[in-house]
């Protein structure tokens, strides 16, 4: 038997399921405030680093998105440090007031700030331990790139440049990115690994690495892949090798172009982007910020940053738990690789 509901019923439920809809969708722009009445106040993102840079953008990206989701402002705050980079912060920062409840979120790298552990002899100074920092998330993966001079005596492949170096030792001129810094230890690591020995000098930042390479000055680098790309796109150096699990387009069609997989690379090696408090704060405000950290990296105006990523880079949605795992990998799987180039902290004159 069929059943006749008259017009006006079926618009006047259509009206209250609207009218639901929008309520919910209201009420799920706003997050409310935890029992304990967190947040307060203003939550700062804290960048160690220059204004104007990588992290500096990432941080103020999250600040953007978390405009319409926020109960409390999300403020940003440049604060680089002149030696000890992320633990020196966050030590520092153990000392503000709101500090222990979350209210200075920090910018992490994840795999250069974990490595510190490792090179950092500074890092004894305040004890520091990975187990200082509780982390909310992390959110994508940048890769290094390998850069060569262009015309290089052993060609355009990375093999190429192995067999060389093997067969000239002293004799190529290795520019790097600090000394200690994640690329550093990234082509410690591969030189080590392949018997290679070459001259290095240390730079600043990794455009006076290009700028090096570049003119000829120097034969190859690691350095990060905006940069690098750049540089290769005004053709001033040669890519052979990404630091990813697969060559990503438009390198893809480039024969000469390795993988750092198929060198057997961990892939744990790069720049993993992410949020983290200082340990002793509560778990249900960290969960709290992991709510609204990841939903304002689901919003069309972040997801912008990843679809405009540069080869290799990945969206890398972790959350807490998952990358204190992986700095503890990180300290396991580098402590011999470092000690190997002779840059551990154990190594190091006191």
């Amino acid at each position: 038997m069929k059943r006749h509901v008259s017009e006006k019923l079926v618009w006047l439920a259509l009206a209250m399921m609207l009218t639901w809809a929008l309520a919910s969708a209201a009420g799920a722009q706003v997050m409310q405030k935890l029992a304990d009445g967190f947040p307060k106040r203003a939550i700062t993102i804290v960048v160690i680093d220059e204004p104007g840079t990588r992290d500096g953008i990432y941080a103020r990206m999250f600040q953007s998105a978390c405009r319409s989701l926020s109960p409390v402002p999300i403020l940003v705050s440049d604060e680089p440090v002149a030696t000890g980079g992320t633990w020196f912060k966050m030590h520092e920062l153990k000392s503000r007031s709101g500090a222990l409840e979350g209210y200075y979120p920090a910018v992490f790298d994840v795999f250069g700030a974990t490595t510190d552990f490792l090179i950092e002899p500074r890092t004894r100074e305040i004890k520091a331990a990975v187990t200082d920092a509780r982390m909310i998330l992390v959110t994508e993966n940048f890769c290094y790139f390998f850069i060569q001079k262009k015309d290089a005596p052993w060609g355009k492949t990375f093999p190429g440049f192995i067999k060389y170096g093997q067969e000239h030792p002293n004799e190529l001129k290795y520019v790097s990115m600090e000394v200690g810094s994640g690329q550093d230890l990234a082509v410690g690591w591969i030189l080590q690994k392949y018997g290679i020995k070459v001259k290095k000098i240390p730079q600043g930042t990794h455009q006076e690495c290009a700028s090096s390479v570049g003119a000829g000055e120097a034969d190859f680098s690691m350095i990060a892949g905006d940069v690098a790309y750049t540089n290769w796109q005004a053709k001033r150096v040669d890519v052979s090798l990404i630091l990813s699990d697969t060559v990503p387009a438009p390198f893809d069609k480039d024969p000469n172009v390795s993988s750092g997989k198929a060198l057997g690379i961990p892939s744990i090696v790069g720049s993993q982007l992410g949020l983290g408090v200082n340990t002793g704060t509560p778990q249900s405000h960290i969960d709290w910020m992991y709510q609204l950290f990841y939903t304002a990296s689901q919003k069309p105006e972040f997801q912008k940053r990843w679809q405009g990523m540069l080869p290799g880079d990945v969206a890398m949605p972790m959350k807490g738990p998952e990358v204190e795992q992986m700095m503890k990998d990180i300290l396991v799987q580098f402590d011999k690789p470092v000690r190997d180039i002779g840059l551990h902290i154990d190594q190091q004159k006191r």
